[in-house]
């Protein structure tokens, strides 16, 4: 009986190995969410990679719908001077 969970498990094992993996880091979530590869993110966007509507709201600087990718590199520099976000690497 307990060889069937194996059997199970060695039948998925191709299945698996070929899956891709999950971005991991909140920089690589981010890039994934860009759904449309747009290289902005709008709201949805933006959520989908976990991050929070008030950090949308407070990137979105020209009030657009939409989190650029110079408004996010300049929303993350005033962060950093708030001490909110640590220094890039």
């Amino acid at each position: 009986m307990r060889l069937l969970p194996l059997i199970a498990l060695l039948a998925a094992a191709p299945a698996l190995a070929q899956a891709p993996a999950a971005p991991a880091t909140p920089r690589e979530r981010l890039i994934a969410a860009d759904a449309n590869k747009d290289g902005k993110w709008s709201k949805e966007e933006w959520l989908a990679a976990g991050r929070r509507e008030m950090g949308f709201t407070m990137l979105d600087a020209d009030k657009d719908g939409f989190v650029t990718q110079p408004e996010l590199m300049e929303g993350m520099k005033r962060m950093q001077a708030m001490g909110m976000a640590p220094p890039p690497q």
